[in-house]
């Protein structure tokens, strides 16, 4: 009889969260802040750490939910805030999915609550579905709280569950699914132009900058629009990790301006293979028809 590796099981270790993939292929999440993205990670990581069980509460500090070097507790209680108010759509392995609401029950408005600490606990929902996952994705917090874009946040969490894979080094998105997986709000950056400005090279330009693996982007057209992003990925060489790295341990101030003089990797778009085939059946054409002097 074959042992499943389940997911709870693992240790997560140097600040590394063992996230599943149940956890990271969600939908929902569009009206989500940066830091209410980066909290479900950082909660679940506290989680994890201290055992997860149905019906538990956990104690984190409220420093650790904060981005670098930000002393604000008011961003911490909107992002808290915003995920009891949030319900998340989990894909299954089945093919199922499910909506829950993330988190449970916590003390944020309890007067008596201890000075620096959240208390909180899971839908039970969530907890039920988790605790037979097997897929995970391993996510480094010091990346996750150096991102400055939301989507930044969720496309690498999407690769990181999928770059150690042996024999794949790409999947295909239609636009719509890709846009849901990183959580772009329905009514937002309409055109593919907007899209690619707004959201898709922010968040790719970051993730080459401050990730372990690197990625390309290559959209597909039929006609005039764009349909598909097909999403590449590579394990990066160790000249690009020490520089990754460097970036990682360096100032904010000035990364913007930094990681936009780097090589792009957004490609330009194709059209797409039945388009490619019409045209070359064309070319073909005209090139065997009879020239007249």
């Amino acid at each position: 009889m074959e042992m499943r590796l389940l997911t709870l099981n693992l240790k997560s270790r140097n600040r590394e969260a063992i996230k599943p993939a149940e956890l990271i292929q969600i939908t929902g999440h569009h009206e989500l802040t940066l830091n209410a993205r980066r909290a479900i990670t950082i909660l679940w990581y506290n989680a994890h750490m201290q055992g997860v069980e149905v019906g538990k509460d956990y104690s984190i500090e409220i420093d650790d939910l904060k981005p670098d070097s930000h002393k604000g507790y008011e961003m911490v209680e909107e992002a808290i805030e915003a995920l009891m108010r949030t319900f998340l759509t989990l894909r299954l392995p089945n093919g199922k999915i499910r909506r829950v609401q993330f988190l449970g029950g916590n003390d944020l408005d309890d007067p008596d609550r201890p000075a620096g600490t959240l208390n909180y606990s899971f839908d039970k929902r969530l907890i039920e579905v988790l605790k037979d996952s097997t897929i995970w994705g391993k996510i480094a917090l010091p990346i996750l709280m150096a991102f400055t874009s939301k989507y930044a946040i969720s496309l690498y969490e999407n690769i990181a569950q999928m770059v150690n894979l042996d024999k794949k080094f790409n999947h295909s998105y239609s636009l719509d699914e890709f846009r849901d997986l990183i959580g772009v709000h329905e009514g937002r950056y309409k055109t593919f132009g907007e899209f690619n400005k707004h959201v898709l090279k922010p968040a790719v330009m970051e993730i080459n900058a401050l990730a372990p693996f690197g990625l390309s982007v290559l959209p597909v057209k039929h006609g005039k629009r764009v349909i598909q992003i097909k999403v590449g990925w590579w394990q990066k060489d160790a000249d690009a990790l020490r520089a990754a790295w460097n970036e990682l341990q360096g100032t904010k101030v000035g990364r913007k301006a930094r990681i936009n003089g780097t090589v792009e990797y957004i490609l330009a778009p194709i059209q797409s293979v039945e388009r490619l085939l019409r045209t070359g059946r064309q070319e073909r054409r005209a090139s065997a028809s009879p020239k007249t002097s």
